[in-house]
């Protein structure tokens, strides 16, 4: 599929969930929330696939602790990946497949769920780090 039209299969899918969302500088940014954690989304198209980043609102006081608890995380997770930037503010990246215009949608569906449950989990542990 086209980056135009997985970009496309997005945008319905926030209007339709009544998320809002903004462009900046060829992202898409929309707003997160599992309960009452709420965060920041950004994602864009590249080559049949749409990735996604979800920063965590908060910066860990021990990044070193913080990534040690990523690493973990990373051996274990099914898709993506935890890390923490320089600044020592913990991000979970992950990636929908778009290659196939049947299943684009449902692919970033999941790929938003994932990236949500990832988040919950991992929170209560980032933001003690």
């Amino acid at each position: 599929m086209e980056e135009m039209k997985a970009r496309q299969v997005l945008l319905a899918l926030l209007e339709r969930e009544g998320v809002e969302w903004r462009e900046e500088n060829g992202w898409l940014r929309f707003r997160s929330k599992h309960g009452a954690m709420l965060w920041e989304t950004s994602c864009r198209t590249s080559d049949g696939a749409m990735l996604f980043y979800g920063r965590f609102p908060f910066r860990c006081a021990d990044p070193d602790k913080a990534r040690g608890f990523c690493n973990e995380m990373n051996r274990r997770l099914i898709r993506g990946a935890l890390y923490v930037t320089e600044e020592g503010a913990p991000v979970y990246r992950c990636t929908a497949e778009t290659d196939d215009v049947y299943g684009a949608e449902q692919r970033i569906t999941e790929a938003i769920s994932y990236s949500a449950q990832v988040i919950a989990y991992c929170w209560g542990t980032l933001s003690g780090c």
